[in-house]
């Protein structure tokens, strides 16, 4: 996938480097690992166009971005004919406390290829790398043999580099790699970092900062689902699935028939839901009445933060179960009221209605009788429209089960772009 983006940029002599991590792009590494990019400042600031310009002529969607800094965005694209996931890490300078470390026309002056690949010049990438990793706490055994190759490499260069960059700690570095000692960097490392140069920030970029933050307000990068089915359609195993694979999301949430928190992670399981007589209509009304109540200052409270801070929050169950099976809730009014009361409360952005032919189901779990199970089913596929509740056959395997969910979450993530 990556390379056939680096295609596309060189054929439309759209300058890039990637900054580090370019040997990985020729092995079989997953495409879980993000590939950082810098771009011109101009090219950045253009750089949602210039990649919906390529999803369009490659078949790739654009299904998230999170916009981290101002000359920073993380684009996540997914390709339709492989179902895999690119993770682009972009850039329009290379900074650290609001001071540019290397000018643009420093580094596409001086940038060398790996394959065919543009990259940084190696003092370049040794110095950006190295603060990178420090920054992080990441500077670990393996990262500093690379960086000493870097800097045994050019030397000269890397050694002038760290004596302007860094005018107190230079000489430790430079012993460092010198003697081989990690120690002596994991030792200095805050006198390191501080000893980093500090930029001015200027009015325009605070304003576009703060722009970037209300944007990111307005539309939040999570996004909420639910997975809707009988007893024995499987939807712990498609969740557990999901959650295991690669996602654009900086996090999962999970959340059990409502978007409030309990002790336990999962829901409880149910042996037996129809064990107690629904309750009177006046009951069940009130129940409803309170189900408005905690759907909507629950989702108020716990769920819009979690879409603000790029969450994929998944619900095991939702509202709409109170309407395929009011036993289970020991629900006695009429349905037509609660599917009334559906229309005032806060729905996920997608649903996955697990079905599949009664005889399967069944055969999996006993816990209600077969009429009462086909009647659920003819129920829970009613809700389908293809457009927020998707249907989704159980009688496949799990791994197909959740390529079809993904599949048709990315789908619905893309349209937001």
């Amino acid at each position: 996938m990556i390379h056939t983006f680096l295609k596309y940029l060189t054929n439309r002599n759209l300058s890039y480097v990637i900054t580090n991590g370019y040997k990985d792009l020729f092995t079989n590494l997953s495409s879980e690992s993000d590939v950082d990019i810098l771009f011109t400042k101009s090219n950045f600031l253009k750089i949602e166009t210039i990649i919906k310009d390529f999803c369009d002529k490659e078949d790739f969607k654009i299904v998230q971005i999170y916009h981290q800094e101002v000359y920073a965005k993380n684009i996540f694209l997914y390709s339709n004919k492989t179902q895999k996931i690119l993770n682009l890490d972009i850039y329009g300078k290379l900074h650290k406390n609001n001071y540019e470390y290397f000018t643009e026309n420093e580094i596409f002056k001086n940038r060398s290829f790996y394959k065919e690949i543009s990259i940084l010049a190696k003092h370049q990438e040794f110095f950006h790398y190295f603060l990178k990793k420090l920054t992080k706490k990441d500077l670990s055994n393996t990262v500093f043999e690379y960086l000493r190759e870097l800097y045994l490499q050019d030397k000269i260069n890397c050694t002038k580099t760290l004596e302007y960059q860094l005018k107190n700690t230079s000489k430790k570095v430079e012993d460092a790699f010198l003697n081989n000692d990690l120690k002596i960097i994991i030792a200095h490392r805050n006198q390191i970092l501080n000893d980093v140069k500090k930029g001015s920030v200027t009015v325009g970029y605070r304003l576009k900062d703060k722009l970037r933050i209300l944007k990111r307000i307005c539309y939040p990068t999570g996004i909420s689902i639910a997975f809707l089915g009988p007893d024995g359609s499987g939807k712990t195993t498609v969740i557990n699935g999901l959650t295991s694979s690669f996602l654009p999301f900086r996090k999962t949430d999970y959340f059990h028939l409502k978007p409030v928190y309990t002790k336990n992670k999962v829901g409880g399981v149910t042996t037996d839901p129809h064990k107690f007589k629904p309750y009177n209509k006046l009951k069940s009304y009130s129940k409803l009445l309170y189900f408005l109540y905690q759907y909507n200052s629950g989702w108020l409270k716990n769920i819009i933060p979690l879409k603000i801070k790029s969450s994929l929050i998944i619900f095991d169950r939702y509202f709409d179960d109170l309407i395929a099976d009011n036993k289970r809730y020991r629900y006695g009014g009429k349905n037509y009221m609660a599917k009334f009361f559906r229309l005032f409360i806060k729905k996920p952005s997608l649903y996955f209605v697990l079905v599949t032919d009664a005889k399967t189901i069944y055969q999996r779990k006993q816990e209600v009788t077969f009429t009462e199970l086909e009647s659920q089913i003819f129920k829970y596929r009613s809700l389908v429209d293809n457009q927020r509740y998707f249907e989704i056959d159980v009688n496949e395997s799990p791994s197909l089960i959740v390529k079809n969910v993904s599949r048709i979450l990315m789908t619905k993530m893309n349209e937001r772009y």
